[in-house]
């Protein structure tokens, strides 16, 4: 399977509210509820008795003509949860997350000019760059270019997400 191949059995969506199915999982990750903002990009496992389990987590955030990318997590208990195929199989794709930035940058691709991250850990970058983001130079922050843009109109983007510092 490539990485650009979704497993059968991984369900990626956007939900405008996430709480009920995400909300735990979240407050276990990062201490504080989930954003009430809509655009919550998520996937589920789709159990072989055809129960949807969450698994991952994203939170996309319109700011200005950009959209922000982060809260990014995974539920290893329902990773691990998985069939040993099942398991072999997402890894082979890239893994959850991948297929959760890519289905948010599908999504959302005619309502913003470029979509940025800001990540610190190094496993989750390797993660982002799979999914399609790259370095934007300054230290931890991604862009994700899905549009034709000048490198002026770049260079203006990257600073004016640079300028709000981490989110």
């Amino acid at each position: 399977m490539s990485h650009s191949q979704k497993p059968h059995f991984l369900l990626t969506t956007a939900l405008d509210d996430a709480t009920a199915e995400f909300g735990a999982l979240f407050e276990r990750k990062f201490g504080h509820a989930l954003p009430e903002w809509p655009h919550h990009v998520v996937s589920f496992y789709r159990r072989g008795d055809g129960a949807l389990v969450p698994l991952s987590y994203s939170k996309f955030f319109r700011f200005q003509n950009v959209m922000l990318v982060g809260g990014c997590c995974t539920d290893g208990r329902a990773y691990a949860a998985m069939t040993d195929a099942d398991r072999d199989a997402l890894a082979a794709s890239g893994g959850s997350m991948v297929h959760v930035l890519r289905h948010g940058f599908a999504r959302f691709a005619g309502e913003c000019e470029a979509y940025f991250g800001y990540c610190g850990d190094p496993r989750a970058w390797e993660v982002d760059i799979a999914a399609g983001f790259e370095a934007a130079g300054p230290d931890k922050l991604l862009v994700h270019w899905h549009k034709e843009q000048s490198p002026t109109a770049k260079r203006s983007l990257i600073a004016m997400v640079e300028a709000m510092g981490p989110f």
